[in-house]
């Protein structure tokens, strides 16, 4: 019985260390800036933030910027699967109006109709 117990219990621990990393990883700020787009789901925004390149999916619950905004945003990861397919997720906490970035204008997409 000994021999089954001592690696089930490390077994345990380990599965808790797992967990508890992941939920205080989970809970971290994120912090960025950087211009607001589309992505190709028509509902999804994303921004490449201007210090680290990292492409984030922005999650807004209220209001949304426009496209071709630049701000600054503090939130947190998403886990969750969501629609948009680019980007890692941020569920945004708060965001305001970046002065020091200039967006290139929004892309428009003529209809052939």
């Amino acid at each position: 019985m000994r021999k089954t117990l001592v690696p089930l219990l490390l077994f345990i621990a380990c599965v808790v260390a797992s967990a508890e990393a992941q939920h205080s990883s989970a809970s971290k700020s994120i912090n960025g800036s950087g211009c607001v787009e589309k992505s190709t789901e028509n509902s999804c925004r994303v921004v490449i933030d201007t210090k680290t390149g990292e492409l984030y999916n922005l999650l807004f619950s209220a209001k949304t910027p426009k496209s071709g905004t630049a701000i600054q945003f503090t939130g947190t990861p998403q886990h969750n699967a969501t629609v948009c397919m680019l980007g890692k997720p941020v569920k945004v906490s708060k965001w305001k109006k970046e002065k020091g970035i200039r967006c290139p204008p929004p892309v428009v997409v003529a209809s052939n109709r």
